[in-house]
């Protein structure tokens, strides 16, 4: 599973060579191969450490080196020859008696054979293979590790040219990069020449005429003698009609291959931003082929790993964002389709498909799952609902703990508001109060008919509770009714 920057090399080569070759390498045979032979302690360690963090590895080849031969069903043998070095090779199979001489900067040619029944692996100076002495060849694996995928072409013809084709297949065979190339040397050769050439023509009136400079002025001053003419040399460094021949080549080839608003060109003719959008949509249309078998070849790797995970019963790991976790070989399901798509990273083509899907959503065309797998991109639709219930879980309880804060912080504030406005209402009254005690006549303090006190229950007697009854004085005694009381 460890394909990493993988889909770029694979995507490249199907643009450049019409197919693009894989090998599915299963980190534990690797290691076990490497343990019977290797004698290197830190070369054995590190595929050790490889087969921990990953289960399989996804290698481009080069298509040049390869050749693949396909029934209706698809591939039954693969061989590949390519050149390499004594280095590449003892880091593969270790050291060897009949190349243990060879510097490691010595190339050799190193060759590997697979058929559905046997595996292969030798160089020419090595009389016993590297793989496949042992037991005849025979593998045991239900699939060949090798996927090789095709883009444009046709895979009835004969012809091996014809069965892959290129991106450029077109340019390449009308010769019209040739012309171009030839064009730009024409134009770049004249314009090397002219420039080593004079830039100016000075006719003269007489044999011995002379052109006297003078500085003395900004800008300078040309002295000529009568019937001299001094003039820059008129001349056509790229001929005008060369430039219409290139102009024509480069619309020929841009309508061969794509628009060049499909990689982010701008339009000449200043044309709005719809259009340009339009056309950058429109031009990408050659390359779809490319990029859905691309994605189609990378689910066919993925789909050839699982079978031969599931095999070969060994204990997997494979390195994740929180450490090491276990592959259990009996989740994985017999029957595994997998779809992968390839996707331009662009900012619009985001910012259109999520136009998409928000219209889709709004009149309720299909449901959440299809419009994030198809529309978006979005795997594991449950998983990303899930986490969109999570966060608004939160959001919520966030929301609701600060409305919660606001209320009491609200409900304290008005508490502190309310126990200031009766703190100044109780001192309001009493400051009025001790003011009209203030204002009180002195005279009519013991005035019952003023609002004060009989005279003698200032002296600390108790006033009578009915008529005709005489107050009681501090001792006991009754007393007798004052001037003024009642």
């Amino acid at each position: 599973m460890c394909i990493r920057d993988s889909h770029y090399d694979l995507t490249n080569s199907l643009l450049r060579y019409g197919q693009f070759h894989m090998a599915v390498t299963d980190t534990a045979d690797l290691l076990e191969h490497y343990r019977n032979g290797m004698t290197n302690p830190a070369a054995l360690a590190r595929y050790e450490r490889i087969a921990k963090y990953t289960p399989f590895i996804f290698t481009p080849i080069d298509p040049k080196t390869g050749s693949a031969q396909f029934d209706a069903y698809g591939l039954t043998a693969y061989y590949r020859q390519v050149k390499t070095t004594y280095g590449a090779i003892r880091s593969m199979f270790g050291d060897r008696d009949s190349y243990i001489t060879k510097k490691a900067t010595e190339e050799v040619v190193y060759k590997e054979y697979w058929s559905l029944e046997h595996h292969f692996t030798w160089i020419d100076e090595e009389e016993v293979p590297f793989i496949g002495a042992d037991n005849n060849g025979v593998h045991g694996l239900p699939v060949i590790p090798i996927v090789v995928q095709s883009a444009e072409g046709v895979s009835f013809e004969n012809d091996p040219e014809l069965k892959s084709q290129s991106f450029l297949y077109g340019v390449q065979k009308s010769e019209m990069w040739e012309r171009l190339n030839l064009i730009n040397t024409l134009n770049f050769t004249n314009l090397f020449s002219y420039a080593m050439l004079p830039a100016f023509v000075h006719e003269k009136g007489e044999q011995d005429s002379e052109i006297v400079p003078d500085f003395s002025t900004a800008g300078g001053i040309l002295h000529l003698n009568p019937g001299d003419k001094f003039a820059p040399m008129k001349r056509e460094v790229i001929n005008q009609d060369i430039m219409f021949s290139k102009n024509m080549l480069d619309q020929q080839i841009e309508e061969s291959t794509m628009y060049k608003q499909a990689l982010g060109g701008g339009d000449p003719n200043n044309a709005a931003f719809s259009s340009i959008a339009l056309l950058s949509q429109t031009g990408r249309l050659p390359l779809i082929t490319p990029q859905r078998t691309g994605g189609a070849g990378i689910g066919l790797a993925f789909e050839t790993m699982f079978t031969l995970m599931k095999a070969n019963p060994t204990k997997r790991t494979y390195l994740a964002e929180h450490g090491l976790e276990k592959i259990a070989v009996a989740d994985i399901p017999d029957d595994l389709i997998i779809d992968v798509k390839l996707e331009a990273d662009l900012p619009q083509d985001k910012l259109q498909m999520a136009n998409v899907a928000a219209l889709m959503k709004q009149n309720g065309f299909v449901s959440d799952e299809w419009i994030r797998e198809n529309i978006l991109n979005i795997g594991q639709s449950d998983d990303m609902t899930k986490k969109i219930v999570e966060e608004k879980f939160i959001d919520m309880r966030i929301q609701e703990y600060f409305t919660g804060a606001m209320r009491q912080e609200i409900q304290a504030q008005v508490m502190q508001q309310m126990q200031q406005q009766m703190q100044q209402q109780q001192q309001m009254a009493q400051e009025q109060q001790m003011a009209q005690q203030q204002m009180m006549p002195q005279d009519n303090q013991f005035n019952p008919a003023m609002g004060g006190m009989p005279p003698v229950v200032g002296k600390g007697a108790i006033p009578a509770s009915r008529p005709n009854m005489k107050p009681t004085s501090a001792n006991g005694q009754p007393q007798d009714i004052q001037e003024g009381e009642m």
